[in-house]
């Protein structure tokens, strides 16, 4: 399946690549070793995760390479891009090489690495990018202690960051929340003595999103820099977004799963077991978020895999500011997805550009990955668009199994059957196959 069409073909696999794509029953003849069915399947490329947070090292407790890559290998997402906030951070070119060389041991699939870019990181930008780097990561507001060298606490900061990564024709995806006002509201809700989970959605309303977007768009502007924003929640923004687009500035939109499927209700009905950062919004602006999906302004879904440790889901049941946000997605992303696709949210099709070839793309590594062209890296996930099946949080391989509760018990129509990765196969129906880690290092000069 291209971005473009869907058409019947027999996909011919040779050394872990896409050799040939030929019309069905064309290639009667030709000796292979194996033969897999994928009759009245859809076959899309692997999917390009350009959002995910594994802690290792340093933050294992939160998810761990192994566990964060089975369950990758078991949803269908084929390459993780990584996001730099383990400890100590991804803030240079010496610890970029270190973390690549601690997946190839033991990521289940395969990978790239984004570095971290901030005021204390400025002068590491373009060796980073030269140690591997498809793109960097980084924070705008007030500074945290576990994150030196992603956070920009000025503009200052955000121009310079802008001019380095120019260099070197990278991306910088930024969180978009503006820290100083979330902090002004949340400490007047703490004042009034609220913690529940809607004094969480007061103290992060949508326009701290447009507030920290503005800033990065002026600069990305100015500087010509590769804008990425991420995670993003508020159709303001996006439009925003789109309006300096169309006047030349270099900016990409991402958006996630559960912006898409959940909203704030289901806050209420979960608490911190739905907490992330920016939160759920309202049903009304889940429907506006798929209207810009439809109208191009959305430019990728990524998962922001990250859950949360039991203690702080707990935590956070007693005091929501206490919770910790974050959601585990790469091995739901995508059922979740098949599913609007049959409820006739979006085409199906339309799934490769937004999850494989423009993430792929952005990470320097398309066509190898991102698509099933001829040279491609046999990356697939082939899937039974009307099996009806009900997700199920006890059969993830995330290390946190209570934090993926949002997804338990949901039914889908659509069913992730196979998943290979260079031709061989991950898993089966979400059950890993591949018994040892075989994730390899992808990137590009």
């Amino acid at each position: 399946m291209s971005a473009a069409s869907r058409q019947a073909s027999d996909l011919l696999v040779q050394d872990g690549k896409v050799s040939a794509v030929l019309q069905p029953g064309a290639g009667e003849g030709i000796e292979v070793s194996e033969i897999l069915d994928a009759s009245g399947l859809l076959v899309f490329p692997g999917m390009v995760d350009l959002h995910v947070h594994i802690g290792e090292p340093g933050k294992t407790e939160k998810e761990d390479i192994g566990t964060g890559t089975r369950a990758a290998a078991a949803g269908g997402v084929t390459t993780a891009v990584i996001m730099p906030n383990c400890i100590p951070p991804v803030n240079s070119a010496e610890a970029l090489v270190r973390r690549a060389e601690l997946f190839k041991n033991k990521s289940f699939v395969d990978f790239a690495l984004l570095g971290g870019a901030g005021g204390e990181s400025i002068d590491t930008i373009v060796e980073q990018a030269e140690a591997g780097a498809v793109g960097y990561k980084s924070y705008v507001g007030a500074y945290r202690s576990d994150r030196p060298g992603l956070l920009c606490k000025d503009t200052a900061d955000l121009y310079q960051v802008m001019e380095k990564s120019a260099e070197v024709d990278r991306f910088v995806g930024y969180h978009c929340e503006d820290s100083r006002t979330i902090d002004l509201l949340r400490n007047r809700l703490l004042d009034a003595g609220r913690v529940d989970f809607r004094a969480y959605h007061e103290s992060r309303p949508e326009f701290t999103e447009s507030l920290a977007t503005v800033a990065l768009l002026e600069v990305a502007r100015e500087t010509g820099g590769r804008l990425h924003l991420v995670h993003m929640s508020s159709p303001w923004a996006i439009e925003l977004a789109n309006l300096y687009w169309a006047h030349g500035t270099c900016v990409t939109v991402e958006t996630c799963p559960h912006y898409l499927v959940f909203s704030e209700e289901d806050t209420a009905r979960l608490g911190p077991y739905a907490q992330v950062a920016p939160p759920l919004r309202s049903l009304e602006t889940v429907d506006v978020l798929w209207s810009l999906i439809e109208d191009g302004s959305i430019d990728i879904i990524a998962t922001d895999h990250a859950p949360g440790t039991p203690g702080e889901k707990v935590r956070g049941k007693q005091n929501i500011f206490e919770g910790g946000g974050g959601l585990p997605a790469v091995d739901v992303v995508w059922p979740l997805m098949l599913n609007e696709v049959n409820r006739g949210r979006i085409a199906a099709e339309s799934l490769v550009s937004l999850m494989a070839e423009r993430p792929a793309r952005m990470a320097r590594i398309y066509p190898e990955k991102g698509s099933l062209l001829p040279g491609s890296d046999a990356d697939m996930v082939l899937v039974d668009m009307e099996e009806v099946h009900h997700l199920s949080a006890d059969r993830s391989y995330t290390k946190h199994r209570d934090s993926a509760a949002i997804y338990d018990g949901i039914e889908i129509a659509g069913r992730v059957k196979t998943v290979l990765q260079r031709g061989r196969v991950l898993s089966r129906d979400g059950v890993l196959e591949e018994e040892k880690p075989v994730g390899a290092h992808w990137v590009r000069p």
